[in-house]
């Protein structure tokens, strides 16, 4: 594994020998990287805010440098982000989504809006761009969000639609590309479990005592109306199985999003065997939905894989974290 490190799009040093690396690839958020070595002077000639760090198809920023010197012991390490977290600036301004937009315009407006020709000039970023991927999903309701932080908009968006979004080095044409990525499974044949002699440490729990089944917009008395409350949500259940909460406003929107977030959820820890059954970028990839099964319990879980993180030190590791930020951990000798 080598790390390329670039100045302005300029290739400056080309990195083959260090202690460790480990970076992480997400499909809807922003990875982190941590380089570590005994070179002294690659560490003098790195410059955090202006040089970016390139591990095969991902960039990241040199944002910290950290030294540790003592009579026994000197490293040097390099620490950063994901270039996708340039899109944690906050919106300038709050950013609606109108019936009908599909997604993934919404997401590339909110870029444009913001970095590409925002009213504040100061805030452009003159080399990003975006690449239209043509995603059909489209929003049914309004949706208003607060002048929050743009990737924190952006997260919700693409889930709503279906897909993740990524920024692009694009080295040869000296860009910042954003993109929205679609979610195509292809790993439908991918099955982790005691089965097939490729996971330990299994931990499989379900979680009911907040799963609300129905809910209620309470609307005050005023002048002219009674208070009253109005049931959203279809269930059978009845007695101790029935569960209900309260909202108070007018907001129906939001009820029925709040609802939705309140679903029973079933969790799941696997520790995943070094095996040749199944290979990362080969038989599943990132954004691909994974099924875990338990003979014992009788459940199987399909979880999207939402963050990957690598780790190169005398061994290799890489952790899964899937759509409900559950870790599994590969190692490979």
């Amino acid at each position: 594994m080598r790390v390329d490190i670039y100045s302005d799009f300029t290739l400056k040093d080309i990195l083959q020998s260090y202690s460790s690396v480990q970076f992480s690839e997400c499909i809807r958020d922003a990875g982190d990287i941590q380089l570590s070595f005994t070179d002294s002077e690659v560490y003098r000639n790195i410059k955090v805010m202006e040089d970016f760090l390139v591990v095969g198809n991902n960039a990241y920023l040199a944002e910290n440098k950290h030294k540790t010197d003592s009579k026994d012991f000197r490293k040097y390490e390099i620490t950063g982000r994901h270039i996708t977290s340039i899109l944690s600036w906050r919106c300038v301004k709050g950013f609606e989504v109108t019936v009908g937009e599909t997604y993934e315009d919404a997401c590339i407006r909110l870029v444009q809006e913001n970095f590409i020709s925002p009213s504040d000039t100061k805030r452009k970023i003159d080399c990003m761009a975006v690449r239209k991927t043509n995603l059909s999903a489209k929003n049914t309701v309004k949706r208003i969000y607060e002048a929050n932080d743009c990737l924190s908009i952006l997260k919700f968006i693409s889930k709503l639609g279906g897909f993740g979004f990524k920024l692009n080095y694009d080295i040869q044409e000296k860009k910042l590309v954003f993109q929205c990525v679609p979610v195509s499974d292809r790993s439908s044949t991918v099955i982790f479990g005691d089965k097939f002699n490729n996971i330990s440490e299994t931990d499989i729990y379900e979680e009911t005592s907040d799963y609300k089944n129905v809910a209620y917009l309470y609307t005050d008395q005023t002048e002219t109306e009674k208070e009253s409350y109005t049931a959203y949500g279809e269930t059978d259940a009845e007695g101790l199985l029935r569960r209900e909460y309260v909202e108070k406003g007018s907001s129906a929107e939001d009820l029925l999003e709040g609802l939705k977030e309140k679903s029973k959820t079933t969790g799941a820890e696997f520790v995943i065997l070094n095996s040749e059954q199944y290979q990362y970028n080969k038989d599943y990839f990132l954004g691909d939905t994974v099924l875990l099964t338990d003979t014992d319990s009788g459940l199987s879980l399909a979880k999207p894989i939402e963050k990957v993180t690598h780790f190169y030190e005398k061994t290799y590791e890489m952790e899964i974290t899937y759509g409900d930020a559950i870790p599994t951990i590969f190692t490979k000798k």
